[in-house]
């Protein structure tokens, strides 16, 4: 379809173009026509979307053949906003709403005017007036008054506000095997409490978060329960749950050319007290260890977001640097300061039996930690934007057949940028470094010097290969460690993904490690995307390789290597 009109500018046009609809060349007069009637109803509201509001499109036909469509546009002028004012329909309105929705309308008289922009003001001052108590507001019919000759608009947003709200009590319902108070600490709010959205939507979240629901929607009453003595109605919290089975059994594994294989399944039960707690059995069974775990986390034990965790494990590791078998039971206190920040305190104590290059050696580990983690990531499982960020330190001691006392530091942070508009390519990066101070590598027990290589750590070199040596050439783990990661991801479609990545660590005998000590490998990789996260294929080889290292590292597993 042609475009014709003197007013047309370049920009204009080409704008007016891209709507156009896309069709055959007409081969009569009568198809020709029926395009431009098409095009010209579809580009009249272009026009009219975009404030055009007194624009002309007529269609015409110019004579073949073959037969053109064409349309003649007049624009006309671009109307802009004379005036904009609430009128509210019924009931009375405290003055800080009145403000609020005020300031909601946000159109400024002589900015260029267009239906969208108009829709949107209404929608905010009905959110700002619900954010205000009044649950129940909503939009009457809007009055727009247009000024052809002058080519403005003025609008009048009706509004009923409906009753102001404040929150009563939460109805739970009958047949549930939680108890109460396992519920109410979840409840953010008390009654009397003004109603905003964003409550409700906080107590929904929480709901969520238990993981104990199979659905969950907490709502305001049909009909209010009373009334204040200003006249706010008093409504109570209705609770929807429906309780998810209580027993889960799930399995995973990995693969790799210097781990070998692994398996693990776990055992959960949930609501195990009636108290919304969680109980977890996990076994393993891998070519370097076999252990078994069992966690018991209560949650909000003493407070929302203060969590109780006992737990314990019983494991025995055959690996390249050490032997060791190893008793461990551990007392913590999660606490959720936000969903982004979280700190963590725990106590441990560890029986232990080690053989390394020392020798064979009986421990006993005594230690307190403090960990904190702030996550300003969009996605737990695989994040495009933003970054994460946790730092542990843990001071013990040791006793048995050999006597120290240490403090460990561990510290993490990763980021992640989308390079383009769909995050189909996303560049991401990770700086992980550890000390130990107070007592030599010799005095440490294997469980808490660092090792690196491997695919949580530095890809294309062997498990725990990276670092001092011994005189038979067999790992010994050491004091400091630095690890650097850059990776970049490519997801090609919604199920299929690559990588290419770089990776580089350094462990030393000293508590201080330094970049000059860094060996690098770098590889690529295959993703495959699950409702559950990626499944990572990786090749590797090291750039940096000692006589014994092999070419090529294979790994797979289930995640985003971080």
């Amino acid at each position: 379809v042609e475009l014709r009109g003197e007013a047309l500018t370049g920009e204009m046009r080409s704008e007016l173009a891209g709507e156009l609809p896309d069709a055959k060349p007409a081969e009569t007069r009568f198809e020709a026509r029926r395009q431009a009637d098409r095009a010209a109803q579809r580009l009249g509201n272009y026009l009219n979307s975009q404030g055009y509001f007194a624009a002309t499109v007529e269609p015409g036909v110019a004579t073949g053949p073959p037969p053109q469509p064409y349309l003649t546009i007049e624009p006309g002028p671009r109307f802009t906003l004379s005036s904009a004012s609430i009128a509210y329909v019924e009931g009375d309105v405290e003055a800080s709403a009145r403000e609020a929705a005020k300031a909601a309308i946000e159109l400024e008289p002589g900015a260029a005017i267009t239906p969208k922009a108009v829709l949107g003001a209404e929608t905010r001052i009905v959110n700002g007036l619900q954010a205000e108590s009044h649950a129940y507001a909503e939009a009457a019919p809007r009055q727009v008054i247009g000024n052809r000759d002058a080519a403005t608009i003025a609008v009048t947003f009706k509004i009923d506000p409906g009753p102001r709200v404040v929150l009563g009590e939460v109805e739970y319902g009958e047949g549930l095997r939680i108890r109460r108070r396992a519920l109410d600490v979840l409840v953010p709010f008390k009654p009397g409490t003004p109603y905003t959205p964003k409550l409700l939507d906080e107590f929904n979240q929480r709901l969520g978060a238990t993981r104990l629901f199979e659905v969950f929607n907490a709502q305001l009453a049909s009909t209010p329960s009373g009334t204040t003595e200003d006249g706010a109605e008093i409504r109570n919290v209705v609770l929807t749950l429906i309780e998810r089975d209580r027993y889960t059994i799930s399995a995973g594994g990995s693969f790799s050319t210097s781990e070998g294989a692994g398996i693990d399944v776990e055992w959960t039960r949930r609501n195990f007290t009636r108290r919304g707690d969680v109980l977890r059995l996990e076994a393993v069974v891998a070519a370097q260890e076999r252990s078994l775990e069992a966690e018991w986390r209560y949650p909000h034990a003493f407070g929302y977001g203060r969590t109780l965790e006992l737990g314990a494990r019983a494991g025995r590791e055959e690996t390249d640097a050490f032997d060791r078998e190893s008793l461990v039971a551990a007392v913590a206190l999660d606490i959720e300061r936000n969903p982004r920040l979280t700190y963590a305190f725990a106590a441990t104590s560890e029986i232990t039996r080690e053989t390394d290059a020392l020798g064979e050696r009986d421990l006993q580990i005594l230690s307190v930690s403090g960990a904190a983690r702030l996550d300003q990531s969009d996605s737990a499982l695989d994040p495009t934007r933003g970054w994460r960020a946790d730092v542990r330190i843990e001071p013990g001691t040791v006793v048995g057949d050999e006597s120290a006392n240490f403090v460990s530091t561990v510290g993490q942070a990763s980021v992640y940028r989308a390079l383009d508009g769909d995050k189909r390519w996303v560049a991401a990066a990770r700086m992980r470094t550890g000390l130990v101070f107070g007592a030599d590598n010799t005095e440490l027990p294997t469980s808490r010097r660092f090792f690196a290589g491997g695919g949580g750590s530095a890809r294309g070199y062997a498990f725990q290969s990276i670092g001092p040596r011994d005189d038979d050439n067999q790992p010994l783990g050491g004091r400091g460690l630095m690890e650097a990661t850059a990776e970049m991801r490519w997801r090609r479609s919604d199920n299929l993904g690559f990588a290419a990545f770089v990776d580089g660590a350094s462990v030393t005998a000293r508590d201080v490690p330094t970049f000059s000590d860094m060996r690098f490998g770098v590889g690529v990789g295959v993703r495959y995307y699950t409702a559950v996260g990626p499944i990572r294929f990786d090749v590797a080889t090291p750039l940096d390789p000692r006589e014994d290292d092999d070419p090529v590292q294979i790994y797979i597993s289930i995640g985003q290597a971080f």
